[in-house]
């Protein structure tokens, strides 16, 4: 059995909000969302993948630690960038653009008590940081993005093959 990692459950909560998911680095996620096609004026898009809008972006993990027990269990923590993405007007008003972002605020919301009540990992409490950006991409966003720490609630038994 595959082991389950944090982008793996980060993955199935986003997907059962019935989120599109990608797992990518911010220049790779550029290009994912860049192939997205706007459709006449309206915000619908299309995506030559069948992917759709609103987007979870998992930002892949530069920093995190690892949590040992006296057990021999590890538990995962990664320093985590979890963004939420929809498209904009292309000529957006700023109550267009903040309409967008509250909106994708209230997912990033919805996403962290799925977090907590999906049992993958300690509950997230306290103050969550998160930036709001407009021009990020190439593509015409409004994305919201979450700055948090995600600890395994369960650890893994590793065999180091030693």
């Amino acid at each position: 059995m595959e082991k389950q990692t944090v982008e793996n459950k980060v993955k199935e909560i986003a997907e059962a909000m019935g989120l599109t998911y990608l797992c990518e680095s911010w220049f790779r996620a550029n290009q994912a969302f860049d192939r997205f096609r706007r459709q006449g004026e309206s915000r619908e898009v299309t995506h030559p993948d069948g992917l759709t809008l609103p987007a979870c972006l998992y930002v892949q993990p530069v920093a995190g630690f690892l949590n040992f027990t006296s057990q021999g269990f590890v538990r995962d923590a990664p320093s985590c960038l979890i963004s939420f993405a929809d498209a904009m007007p292309l000529d957006y008003k700023g109550a267009d653009a903040q309409e967008i972002a509250e909106r994708l605020k209230g997912l990033a919301v919805r996403f962290i008590v799925a977090v907590n009540e999906s049992g993958f990992f300690v509950p997230v409490a306290g103050q969550i940081n998160y930036r709001v950006a407009f021009d990020k991409m190439d593509a015409n966003l409004c994305i919201v993005t979450l700055s948090l720490t995600l600890q395994e609630q369960a650890g893994v038994c590793f065999d180091y093959g030693l």
